[in-house]
């Protein structure tokens, strides 16, 4: 009951932005008898073997191959938790109207919070944020587990940071040891200028499981590392890279956040700094970020042949980074070719969304 009142003072936050939003779908009639009289003992165990068959595809990623399975089965066993892993397939599968209509008629039966969920599961797919919100909401009334309380404050995030903040923030007061809601809350505030207070929380979250390098990569992803953190930083990273030494990103990121370029200083990279870029993408040469740190190396010391053959690398493997073919532009020009300068400007400008004019 704590939990339910909690999360009921939390979500006042989000009800009027929710609230009119109809969650309503057009429903599939299933041609369905009635209820079946009872199957025989050898009818539920065929039926038993199919759905574990099932189930078991789609765990193993056949989810399209467990569909067909699951709706054969559905047509012959039609019980709830068959219609609910149809349904549950039917999402995996990308088979998203199949799913939302099959679920609304099993509401009309069963009112279940995991219901709920695969709604919000197939709206969320088909970035139908509000609708997919309105129904993780349902879910986390009825449930408010980790589960259920993370998927809606996620949903929520592409929404309005507040509200995607307070629900997690709730979150956390009822599960404080949560890995995934403190990467949830950590990733939201970085994404709303918060950045001190989100990477705490990620460090938190690798502090917990220090085994698992995902909340130090999404803090090297926002490439923000505040200047009152780095010490704690560096040291996540310097663990992750002794348990995964031979891990071509961990050995980047440490890199990187050693070297202070993330953390606005002003200071000259320390020694070794190119070398131990050069060591990552010998781990890894499938780093665009890397080629693209030495390349301003190259700039630096004037070595633009240099400059122009990393930035076309790191271009090869990140075609759509701006900045990428924004420098090799100005790389060309730097080198006296204007014909390719202007090629490349226009590459540039293409990705911007502007419109080249020759200029």
């Amino acid at each position: 009951m704590h939990g339910l009142k909690g999360l009921s003072s939390a979500k006042i936050v989000v009800l009027s932005m929710l609230l009119g939003q109809s969650a309503c779908l057009a429903a599939r009639q299933l041609v369905q008898s009635a209820s079946p009289s009872a199957a025989s003992p050898t009818a539920e165990q065929e039926c038993s073997r199919k759905r574990a068959e099932a189930l078991s595809l789609a765990q193993a990623g056949g989810s399209s191959r467990a569909v067909t399975l699951l709706t054969d089965l559905y047509s012959k066993c039609p019980g709830y938790e068959n219609g609910r892993d149809l349904a549950d397939a039917e999402v995996e599968a990308g088979q998203y109207e199949n799913a939302k209509t099959l679920v609304t008629s099993l509401l009309k039966q069963q009112d279940r919070a995991e219901l709920h969920s695969i709604l919000g599961n197939a709206e969320a797919a088909q970035k139908n944020y509000k609708a997919a919100a309105v129904e993780y909401q349902k879910a986390a009334e009825m449930d408010p587990s980790e589960t259920r309380i993370f998927d809606f404050g996620m949903s929520l995030f592409h929404l309005d940071h507040n509200a995607a903040i307070t629900i997690l923030r709730y979150g956390m007061q009822e599960y404080p040891g949560s890995i995934k809601l403190h990467v949830a809350l950590g990733t939201v505030l970085y994404a709303d200028g918060k950045s001190l207070e989100g990477a705490q929380l990620l460090c938190e979250a690798e502090e917990l499981n220090p085994s698992d390098p995902h909340p130090m990569e999404l803090l090297a992803e926002t490439e923000i590392v505040p200047p009152e953190l780095a010490p704690r930083i560096i040291s996540l990273f310097a663990d992750l890279h002794k348990r995964y030494e031979h891990d071509g990103l961990i050995l980047y990121d440490y890199t990187m956040v050693q070297s202070g370029r993330w953390s606005r200083s002003t200071d000259p990279p320390p020694p070794h700094f190119a070398d131990s870029l050069e060591a990552a993408l010998r781990l890894n040469p499938k780093l665009p970020q890397a080629y693209f740190q030495i390349s301003l190396i190259a700039e630096q010391q004037k070595n633009y042949a240099e400059e122009i053959r990393l930035l076309k690398k790191a271009i090869a493997l990140d075609p759509n980074k701006e900045e990428y073919h924004y420098r090799l532009a100005f790389a060309y020009r730097k080198s006296g070719d204007e014909p390719k300068f202007r090629q490349e400007l226009n590459e540039f400008q293409k990705l911007h969304g502007a419109t080249p004019d020759g200029q």
